[in-house]
């Protein structure tokens, strides 16, 4: 539970509540919150924890035992944890910060099996998301993506996507892997 691994992690460091919030750059209450369970922190927070504690995210929240350590990539002090990738669909750069998995809906045989989507900002309405590359099947977005999160670890500054299939449009509102 990440209540009880960040206050032990604290601890361990011989940090006080007032000390990590000044890290957090949050309030002593706001730590307070994480260490009672009452307050979970943003993804940005919880990077910051990871780099600082040296420890993975699953680890900080409590999943440490769904990973096996060989895959576990734990996010090394480094400047922000942006890298900077060009979308292989729509040819557009940005740095993206987080990433999610946008399976296809009713896939047929023809079709890619997941699409990469980056978050390089957050608005009123949500994260703002951009499509990055499709995939031909979840190993290969996978290793992708450990791939990117690896890059991100060791600080680089771009990544170029590698394991992703291109499509083609077949007829008006569907497509296909070329």
């Amino acid at each position: 539970m990440f209540s009880e691994k960040i206050q032990k992690l604290r601890k361990e460091q011989g940090l006080s509540q007032e000390a990590l919030s000044e890290i957090l750059n949050v309030s002593r209450q706001t730590i307070s919150k994480y260490e009672n369970g009452t307050s979970e922190p943003d993804f940005e927070k919880l990077l910051m924890l990871s780099k600082y504690f040296n420890v993975s995210i699953d680890e900080l929240l409590g999943n440490e035992r769904l990973l096996k350590p060989e895959k576990m990539v734990i996010v090394k002090n480094t400047e922000n944890n942006q890298i900077l990738i060009e979308s292989k669909i729509d040819g557009k750069v940005s740095s993206f910060y987080k990433f999610i998995t946008s399976p296809i809906f009713k896939k047929k045989e023809y079709h890619p099996e997941l699409l990469l989507l980056g978050v390089d900002g957050h608005g009123f309405w949500g994260d703002n998301a951009v499509s990055l590359a499709w995939y031909a099947t979840r190993s290969d977005y996978e290793k992708e993506l450990r791939e990117i999160m690896d890059a991100i670890s060791k600080g680089e500054s771009s990544y170029e996507l590698k394991y992703y299939v291109n499509v083609k449009k077949k007829g008006i509102f569907d497509f296909e892997i070329r």
